[in-house]
């Protein structure tokens, strides 16, 4: 068996001309008339080589297994050079990707980065400074083009020696999975050309709506001369809110929360305040349409880039300006006025009422919905399936819970065995029910330490349950030390009721937020470490304490509170028990969906890509959705009584 072979490209870029990777995804970069493949590097760990992609021994590589850190981008460039017969077609037995085995590891994508975590060593970039703009060769001196040649052989022998070193702490499946998420984004998706082209409209001319409501834009002779009138500008804003007399609100990058609260208190009478932050929206996806139109090829396809275990937990992420992991939730909804409906339980209950009667209400203008642009090709039949409530199950089958997990085998949703096991409910259960709606919202929002306040809106988000509707008015709250009460507002009274009732019944999963938490904080100076039940562990590095100094909600006091954090992305992260086993379960769903796709392309059934625990699948027209739902509905075998089953269903074009 000949051994494996880095291989590395270099190209022309041009930041000036926003011609690179930053701005383009690879198969848009490498059809472009500016590309010019410069270089190519190999190394064997013994031998290496840099020089033109033409005077390469391309016969040497035949065979054998290449190694590229991203693989994406220099498989890319390969088909080009093959396509433009500039090298002849050859092929690798299998082309691995030293970026991913390197993110599995340490959570660490950039070759600098992770080689010098997992190796010691050092790899420069300083060498980009010299390549920007620049044609090769005729822009380089001799002595910088043996600098990018010397930078060349260093980047190949840096993802030989980690591939080399590390490839076998990388499991097979894993290594699978990595393949198959490159796969998917080169293959890519089926675009609807007339739909995208009437979104590119309908969004065009809802942003133009928008910016009729925004005071600067729509009126700019009224002493804006001075400003920047841009939709989203914070002098303007300022300004606008110096003239009507509000206060001026934090920036919203810099404090989020604080932003939407600001938002929710002076939007009702401003209807400018929800103007501005419908124009991002709006201007956002308006914008996501066009980079898609950009990019379609000439079958009509979409080419995308999904980051192989791109979060903590493994879980994929989006990538490259169109994030095919987190499409909008809710599609766009256009009111009577022309304007992004901002409501969010009317555009809820006008989604409900399309759902049940198939058609939406009245005062909808029109709908836009990204994920219905996406198509089978000719001849082929979409099927969406997904995992049926994995998580819940999972935290269950983590906490020893074998009562629920052998009533959901028996056929009870995860809600109904919930209501048997800890709220003492017997019978059959109503889905339509009040009562099916509460469990449904308590096992999945208050597994991993929701407080009250979440709650109240993971209710409504997840089971259109408005627990605050029976709150009194006020409440009397006896004070300490006295024998005195006070009467305050009673908003929030159920919720907290129902949080704390679900911590009582439930003391296995509080005991497992407890575990976990304790076991994080005696962890302080040193990293700490999760097993999953497949044996994969997750790291956070160099758990620190501090204390932080907080207002007390209620006395208004400033108080002392412990604050422990992590590393696990480059970023230092707040961790406690409940986000720690949501970490855990997130994880370990990761790993039961991750098992369920490689069979089905063994199959011959494409997984056009994934979203969280939903596989989105382009098939011959007889495979039928039962197929999907059996193959899908396994247990691996390192999770023994998991109750796994799939929910599917053929569609006309991708939708949740």
């Amino acid at each position: 068996m000949l051994s494996p072979i880095a291989i590395d490209y270099e190209c022309f870029y041009s930041t000036r001309l926003k011609y690179g990777l930053r701005t383009m995804i690879a198969e848009q970069y490498c059809s472009h008339e500016l590309f010019d493949c410069y270089l190519v590097s190999v190394s064997d760990g013994k031998t290496c080589w840099a020089g033109d992609p033409k005077d390469l021994n391309w016969s040497a590589l035949a065979g054998r297994v290449w190694v590229s850190h991203n693989r994406r981008f220099d498989n890319t460039v390969h088909n080009e050079l093959i396509r433009r017969k500039l090298i002849p077609d050859v092929q690798p037995v299998e082309w691995c990707c030293s970026a991913n085995l390197a993110v599995y590891l340490c959570n660490r994508r950039a070759l600098k980065d992770s080689y010098e975590f997992l190796v010691g060593g050092y790899v420069s970039k300083d060498y980009r400074k010299l390549t920007d703009g620049k044609n090769w060769p005729q822009d380089y001196t001799a002595e910088e083009q043996a600098q990018i040649k010397a930078a060349g052989i260093q980047d190949a022998n840096a993802a030989w020696t980690l591939w080399d070193k590390f490839s076998d702490q990388w499991p097979e499946v894993e290594r699978r999975l990595s393949t198959l998420t490159i796969n998917q984004g080169m293959r890519g998706v089926f675009i609807d050309r007339e739909k995208l082209d009437q979104y590119i409209y309908q969004s065009h001319e809802m942003r133009g709506n928008t910016e009729a409501v925004i005071p600067w834009i729509k009126d700019t002779d009224d002493g804006w001369d001075e400003f920047d009138t841009k939709p989203t500008s914070t002098k303007c804003i300022a300004e606008q809110c110096r003239r009507i007399g509000i206060p001026c609100p934090p920036v919203k990058s810099d404090d989020e929360e604080a932003y939407e609260a600001w938002e929710q208190q002076y939007g009702p009478q401003h209807p400018w305040i929800a103007a501005v932050g419908a124009w991002r929206s709006i201007n956002k996806l308006y914008k996501t349409f066009l980079v898609v139109k950009e990019r379609l090829r000439a079958d009509g396809t979409l080419p995308f880039s999904l980051k192989y275990f791109g979060a903590h937990t493994g879980r994929w992420a989006g990538d490259a300006r169109v994030n095919m992991q987190n499409m909008r939730k809710k599609p766009i909804v256009c009111n009577e006025r022309g304007l992004l409906e901002t409501d969010n339980k009317r555009v809820d209950l006008a989604l409900d009422t399309a759902e049940e009667t198939g058609k939406m209400p009245d005062w909808v203008r029109y709908v836009i919905d990204f994920r219905s642009l996406i198509l089978p090709r000719p001849g082929k039949k979409m099927i969406v399936s997904d995992l049926s409530q994995i998580e819940p199950r999972v935290l269950a089958w983590l906490i020893g819970d074998s009562e629920f997990l052998k009533n959901v085998a028996a056929g009870d949703s995860p809600y109904t065995s919930h209501a048997r096991t800890s709220m003492g409910f017997t019978g059959v259960m109503d889905k339509k029910s009040d009562l099916y709606k509460l469990c449904k919202a308590r096992v999945l929002g208050l597994g991993y330490g929701c407080g009250w306040e979440k709650f109240i809106q993971v209710a409504w988000d997840l089971a259109r349950l408005d627990i605050t509707e029976d709150d009194p008015e006020f409440i009397e709250e006896a004070l300490p030390f006295s024998d005195k009460v006070n009467m305050v507002s009673g908003y929030g009274a159920t919720s907290k009721k129902i949080v704390a009732e679900f911590r009582e019944q439930n003391p296995r999963i509080t005991g497992l937020w407890k575990q976990l938490g304790d076991a994080f904080k005696s962890s302080v100076g040193d990293d700490f470490r999760m097993q999953l039940p497949n044996g994969r562990k997750m790291r956070y590095e160099k758990v620190r304490a501090s204390v932080r100094i907080e207002k007390d909600p209620k006395t208004g006091k400033p108080v002392r509170k412990s604050v422990f954090t992590a590393n696990t992305d480059g970023r230092w992260k707040p961790f406690y028990g409940g986000k720690l086993t949501e970490n855990l379960v997130q994880a370990t769903a990761r790993d039961v969906f991750a098992e369920q796709l490689l069979p089905m392309e063994d199959r011959g059934w494409k997984v056009l890509f994934t979203s969280h625990d939903e596989a989105i699948l382009e098939v011959d027209p007889s495979v039928t959705a039962a197929d999907v739902e059996r193959a899908m509905s396994r247990a691996p075998e390192w999770m023994p009584g998991l109750p796994v089953s799939a929910e599917a269903k053929e569609v006309v074009a991708y939708c949740k």
